[in-house]
């Protein structure tokens, strides 16, 4: 477990955090100037905000700009511009339309539905009879 390299969470890294991380990757010299983007690997990249002062950490699923903390479960726009997703083909998309309405279909026609029998859904005394009111 000590070798394994756990991420939970991106997290914002700052500019100074930054330069050190190319420095250390260029063998300790410094980059001229900082670029607008540092791919680490395949799967992460850091991101220069718009105020320059900062990097946001954007992986495939998760980013740690603001965006990403408000709609959580959507890409922000530098996970769709760095790992941009297949786009879904016609049949696809005609398909995935159709099953929606279809549910939505299903649903109205099970709502508007009268139930068969009122007296019979009712938990009651044996052979239908509603107990000692019916009995008078």
């Amino acid at each position: 477990m000590l070798n394994k390299l756990v991420i939970a969470n991106p997290v914002t890294q700052t500019r100074d955090a930054v330069q050190q991380l190319i420095a250390y990757f260029n063998h300790g010299q410094q980059p001229e100037e900082m670029p607008s983007f540092y791919r680490l690997d395949g799967e992460m990249v850091l991101v220069l905000n718009n105020k320059k002062d900062a990097y946001y950490v954007t992986t495939p699923k998760t980013c740690s700009c603001p965006a990403s903390v408000y709609n959580p479960g959507k890409p922000c726009k530098h996970s769709r511009k760095y790992f941009p997703q297949p786009k879904k083909s016609r049949e696809e998309l005609e398909a995935e339309g159709e099953a929606i309405l279809e549910a939505h279909h299903n649903t109205a026609k099970r709502l508007a539905r009268p139930p068969e029998d009122i007296r019979a859904s009712l938990p009651g005394w044996p052979e239908g009879a509603h107990g000692p009111v019916e009995a008078i």
